[in-house]
């Protein structure tokens, strides 16, 4: 009999990253979450910048009507919420599930990640930019 070495199609990132998934939620890697843990943080809200194509995740300390609570993972291996309306607003592209990397600003106070274009519908990135531009 030959062996196979199997591949392993799920990576454990070292640095901070967040995941879009095809049902509509955002997770933070364990390495993301650490960040919340330590301030017990239940809360964060979402920004956007559609120029930049860039997803803010900022902690806050009060509940707000605006914001989405965190759900830790029981084993302790990262945090997530669900954002689909979000993440219908900036055109997400639900054909499959994405990573990227995220960084901490310590002047905003917030994760700021960037999304590539292909994680968006094409035209829903246009109109929201021409959005953009008329404010």
């Amino acid at each position: 009999m030959s062996w196979e070495i199997f591949t392993r199609k799920t990576r454990r990132s070292g640095s901070p990253a967040i995941t879009f998934n095809k049902l509509g939620r955002l997770s933070l890697n364990k390495t993301a979450t650490t960040t919340f843990e330590k301030d017990a943080v239940e809360f964060v809200l979402l920004l956007w910048d559609a120029a930049k194509r860039q997803v803010g995740v900022k902690p806050i300390t009060r509940k707000d009507a605006r914001a989405y609570r965190l759900a830790y993972g029981k084993k302790g291996n990262g945090a997530g919420f669900s954002a689909k309306t979000f993440m219908d607003y900036i055109g997400y592209d639900y054909s499959e599930s994405r990573s990227c990397p995220v960084k901490w600003d310590e002047g905003e106070s917030m994760f700021i990640a960037e999304l590539p274009a292909d994680f968006l519908i094409k035209n829903r990135q246009q109109k929201l930019l021409a959005v953009g531009r008329k404010s």
